[in-house]
C-alpha cells in the first residue's frame, strides 16, 4: 500500500499578490487522489518561505499552529493506514474533531508552552512555568468558555493585587495571549478577548526603570549579612557597570576577555539579537570577578528578579527592581554623569542602530537637559 503524503500548499489557486494574501492548505495525496484542507492561515507571498511563516510578529505562533495541524492530519492518516481504510473525504471532519478534543483551556495552554519551551533559553522557560503556575492557582480561566474579555480583566486585577507592576503584568498577558490566540485560530473559542483588551503599560515601562546615582550607591556600598542578597547585589553591580542584558550576563566568560590599552575588555555578540558589543571591565566589575575567582554567581532569571526585590526592600528603595534595571542604570549613568557620547553607549549596549539608543534614552536625556538649564539659571541669579 502506498503511504499518503501530507504536505503544506500555499496559494494553490495563484491568487496572491504583493498586497493580497492567500491561504495555506494541507494537501493529502493518495495515489492519484488529492484532498485539500484549509488551515485558516492567510499570508502574503513574502510571509511564506520554504514551507514556514516568516517576517511577521506572530510567526512563532502561526508556525506552531500549522505544525500542530499537520501533525494531527498525519496521525489521522497513519491510523487509517493501520485500519486499512484510507478515506480522504473523512479526514477534514476527523481533523476538526481531534482539534476540539483538547480538554480544558488550561491543559491546552500548558501543552503549547511545553512545546515552545524546548526552543527557548532557560530564563524564558522559567517565565512560562511561572505564568502557567499562576493561571492554575488563580483558577479563573480553566475551561475554554472561561476565556472571555471579562475574565482577562479579572486576571489583570488579580495580578495587580499580587503586587505586580504594569510591565510585569504585560509579560504575563503576552504568554497567555499567545495561548488564547492559538485557541482562537484552532476554532476552540469564538472570540479572541485580546482583540480589545490592552494591558496597561504604566509609567514603569521604558526608561523609568533605572536607579538614580544615589540609589545605585546605596546598593553598591551597603553591608549585607545575608550571603544570598550579597551575591545578588554583586551580580547587579557587575551588570550595571557592564550593561549586559541577562542572557549576555549568563553567557559571560572571563576567559574571553582581552587586554586593550592596559584595560580588560570583553567583546561578544548579543544572545538576543546577534549584534556585536564591546565592554570595558571597569575596576568595580573587576573586583567582583576577583571576589568570585572569575566565575559570576549566576542564578536563573526568575530567582534573580525575586531576590532583587528583596534587596531593594533591604536598602529601602521603593522600586520593583528587575535584572533589566541594571542595564538601564548603567547606560543612564554613562550618558548623564559620565557625558559619554551616544554612539559609544550604542556600541556598549549592542543596539543595532543609534536611533534605537536615542529612542530608548531620549526621556532620560531630556530630564538631564532640564536639570542642567535650571542649574544654569540658578548660577546666573546668584
Amino acid at each position: 500500500m502506498i503511504i499518503p503524503k501530507v504536505t503544506f500548499v500555499y496559494d494553490r489557486k495563484k491568487s496572491a499578490t504583493r498586497t493580497k494574501p492567500s491561504v495555506v492548505e494541507i494537501r493529502i495525496t493518495d495515489g492519484k487522489k488529492r484532498k485539500y484542507i484549509s488551515t485558516g492561515v492567510k499570508l502574503l507571498p513574502k510571509e511564506w518561505q520554504r514551507g514556514v511563516v516568516v517576517g511577521r510578529e506572530d510567526w512563532r505562533s502561526l508556525n506552531d499552529q500549522l505544525q500542530a495541524m499537520i501533525k494531527r492530519t498525519s496521525d489521522i492518516v497513519t491510523k487509517m493506514m493501520e485500519e486499512d481504510s484510507v478515506d480522504l473525504d473523512a479526514i477534514p471532519d476527523m481533523l476538526k474533531e481531534s482539534m476540539t478534543k483538547q480538554g480544558t483551556f488550561l491543559d491546552y495552554a500548558k501543552d503549547i508552552c511545553e512545546r515552545r519551551k524546548k526552543k527557548l533559553r532557560q530564563s524564558t522557560q522559567d517565565r512560562y512555568e511561572l505564568v502557567m503556575g499562576f493561571l492554575e492557582k488563580w483558577g479563573g480561566m480553566v475551561r475554554f468558555s472561561d476565556v472571555t474579555e471579562r475574565n482577562v480583566q479579572k486576571m489583570d486585577d488579580e495580578l495587580e493585587k499580587s503586587g505586580l507592576q504594569p510591565q510585569s503584568r504585560r509579560n504575563y498577558h503576552n504568554i497567555i495571549k499567545m495561548c488564547v490566540t492559538h485557541a482562537f485560530n484552532d476554532g476552540l473559542i469564538k472570540r479572541n478577548p485580546y482583540a480589545k483588551f490592552k494591558a496597561e503599560r504604566g509609567e514603569e515601562c521604558g526608561l523609568s526603570k533605572y536607579l538614580t546615582p544615589n540609589e545605585f550607591k546605596k546598593i553598591e556600598n551597603c553591608e549585607l549579612a545575608d550571603k544570598k542578597l550579597d551575591r545578588v547585589r554583586d551580580l547587579f553591580v557587575f551588570q550595571t557597570y557592564t550593561m549586559l542584558a541577562y542572557s549576555d550576563l549568563e553567557a559571560f566568560r572571563k576567559e574571553k576577555c582581552e587586554r586593550m590599552g592596559g584595560q580588560l575588555v570583553y567583546r561578544s555578540t548579543r544572545v538576543k539579537t546577534g549584534e556585536e558589543f564591546t565592554v570595558v571591565i571597569l575596576k568595580p566589575a573587576l573586583d567582583i570577578l576577583k571576589k568570585y575567582n572569575g566565575k559570576l554567581p549566576i542564578m536563573c532569571n526568575s530567582l534573580y528578579n525575586k531576590r532583587l526585590k528583596e534587596l531593594a526592600r533591604e536598602v529601602k528603595i521603593n522600586k520593583a527592581l528587575t535584572t533589566h534595571w541594571a542595564r538601564h542604570t548603567g547606560a543612564t549613568l554613562l550618558l548623564n554623569d559620565g557625558g559619554v557620547p551616544m554612539h559609544i553607549v550604542q556600541r556598549i549596549l549592542g543596539h543595532a542602530s543609534i536611533k534605537m539608543t536615542e529612542k530608548t534614552y531620549a526621556k532620560v536625556l531630556d530630564k538631564s537637559i532640564v536639570e542642567s538649564m535650571v542649574g544654569f539659571e540658578k548660577k546666573r541669579k546668584g
